[in-house]
């Protein structure tokens, strides 16, 4: 999978950054994996990171992310809805044959 930071805003008025991102593979990827490396190569904390949008286009192996990328939990959680952090949350794999998704630590 190789990423590529297409567009990059800051929303000052927000406190977040807002990215646009093309990632390039044979699949579409999964959220947890796109997460866990957008925070490597951002240099910041997962739990900051809110994957908005997942577009692959049909027959291409492109496939365009939108992130936003916060200072701290106290914007997310003020700005964001609930169902996006449920939705962004890493789920381990024990939780995942629960059924239950696990809030990062």
């Amino acid at each position: 999978m190789e990423i590529k930071i297409a567009s990059e805003r800051e929303n000052v008025l927000l406190g977040r950054k807002e990215i646009w991102v093309i990632v390039k593979g044979k699949e579409t990827p999964k959220r947890a994996e796109l997460k866990t490396r957008l925070a490597a190569e951002l240099g910041v904390d997962e739990k900051l990171i809110i994957i908005d949008k997942i577009k692959t286009i049909s027959g291409s192996p492109e496939t365009e992310v939108y992130v936003k990328v916060y200072k701290d939990e106290e914007y997310l959680k003020k700005i964001e809805p609930e169902y996006k952090i449920k939705r962004n949350q890493v789920v381990s794999e024990n939780a995942e044959n629960e059924g239950e998704a696990q809030p990062q630590v």
